[in-house]
């Protein structure tokens, strides 16, 4: 098999693993299941992933990556960093708040008391990846004089994620709350980056 034809039928896969799981719930989400609504093999699967915790850690990380792929781009392009911070939560809460996350979430948290491989996965992908570019960003934001020159970085980064989110995610995974629709994600990236201006904006 091609690396192109293993690729798409590697997201065939994850994606029947994913609707299995909104179903099912992770506990009850085998192997064998996936492999029966995916029409692969059981055998493929394991030589593909070794487990289901493997499985659903591929997905996390396949799903962070358009977050970071924009950021890179956008710090390795040398882009206006204000309009970058202005667009990211859109694409933050678009990764983050719709219902493949929600199950993704509430997933991690089931795991997070056999194995924490999932939870682990997540926070890796957020905190040591994505957080770590916003961190990036804002510093660039310093250095160009759009914020103060004094700013924390990692400061303003965590007061811009707090903005951003609030306990959306929270009240998602207790079922609460629903995937947010795109008119919420505008008004909510909106509101971030006003706010997040308010706060570190070089009045000069």
């Amino acid at each position: 098999m091609s690396d192109k034809k293993q690729a798409q039928r590697r997201r065939q896969i994850e994606s029947a693993a994913l609707e299995l799981l909104a179903v099912k719930g992770y506990r009850k989400t085998s192997m064998l299941q996936i492999a029966k609504r995916a029409s692969a093999s059981n055998q493929t699967l394991y030589a593909w992933y070794g487990n289901k915790q493997a499985l659903f850690k591929d997905i996390i990380d396949l799903n962070g990556r358009a977050v970071r792929g924009f950021l890179k781009h956008a710090l390795n392009e040398h882009e206006d960093p204000l309009q970058v911070l202005k667009s990211l939560g859109i694409h933050l809460l678009r990764f983050t708040t719709d219902s493949k996350a929600i199950t993704m979430n509430r997933a991690a948290i089931t795991d997070a008391t056999e194995t924490s491989v999932l939870a682990e996965a997540i926070d890796s992908v957020g905190r040591n990846e994505v957080f770590a570019l916003i961190c990036s960003l804002m510093d660039d934001l310093a250095k160009r004089g759009t914020f103060g020159l004094d700013l924390d970085a990692e400061d303003a980064a965590n007061s811009y994620i707090s903005l951003l989110f609030g306990e959306v995610q929270m009240r998602q995974a207790l079922g609460v709350m629903l995937p947010l629709t795109e008119e919420e994600i505008h008004e909510r990236a909106v509101r971030a980056f006003e706010l997040t201006c308010r706060l570190y904006k070089n009045p000069n």
